[in-house]
């Protein structure tokens, strides 16, 4: 919820300690009082930005959970950043990340989970061969953009390489100041692409859907962290 919401809110829960003390069948607000909370309500849904979704799959249990601890608090670094510099064309980007544990079956059930949101506009997963490789054609399906975290150009990179600054900035999104790992680079990179061909995607078509986010992603290219990288 927007600040702008959240002081609303706490307004109406003010008005409403006011004017409900008694039953509401021994006092009836005032016309006035009514306006009041319907203009607060109308203010508060107005100041909500829409919300357009990417997703993130990785294995956060089992033996391969370190990539996936890597993946998630790159994502979470720069969605924060991107939604501090107000979102894109108006929107407020969220993450959606879910565990496929490393495994094959479970790595097909969350990609069909994601493709029935349409919110959802692009993937980042799923970081092993095997569960990238069956998830994909789901993906395609669905016309739903995947950018295959772990294949090139999202490949492993040696954490002691990489700015001062991100280091920093990534430690402060984690719980337990965890530092950046192999994936960490990859997925920052990954998500800077995205937010890049959604900007295009919405200043060629006015909107943010997985065709402006496909369309824009066929020729774009992003120097990351780690080089260029690209849709492959």
């Amino acid at each position: 919820m927007s600040s702008a919401a959240a002081d609303a809110g706490g307004r109406l829960s003010v008005i409403r300690k006011r004017f409900f003390r008694s039953p509401i069948t021994d006092y009836r607000l005032p016309f006035t009082v009514y306006g009041l909370l319907l203009t607060l309500l109308l203010a508060s849904c107005a100041s909500v930005q829409p919300v357009v979704k990417i997703g993130l799959v990785a294995p956060f249990e089992g033996a391969q959970r370190e990539l996936g601890y890597d993946a998630i608090y790159a994502a979470r670094l720069a969605v924060r950043e991107i939604n501090q510099a107000g979102g894109i064309g108006g929107y407020r980007v969220a993450l959606v990340a879910l565990d496929d544990g490393g495994d094959a079956t479970l790595a097909e059930e969350t990609a069909v989970s994601l493709t029935i949101d349409p919110a959802v506009v692009a993937v980042i997963g799923h970081g092993l061969g095997e569960t990238t490789a069956v998830a994909q054609p789901v993906y395609a399906e669905a016309n739903l953009p995947l950018l295959p975290l772990g294949d090139p150009p999202f490949t492993p990179h040696d954490p002691i390489l990489l700015p001062a600054e991100f280091q920093t900035a990534y430690n402060n999104v984690t719980p337990f100041d965890e530092t950046a790992g192999p994936y960490a680079a990859a997925t920052y990179d990954a998500m800077q692409l995205l937010f890049l061909a959604m900007a295009e995607g919405e200043a060629e078509s006015g909107a943010i859907s997985r065709d402006s986010v496909t369309n824009a992603l066929t020729a774009l290219k992003y120097e990351g962290l780690v080089g260029t990288v690209y849709q492959p």
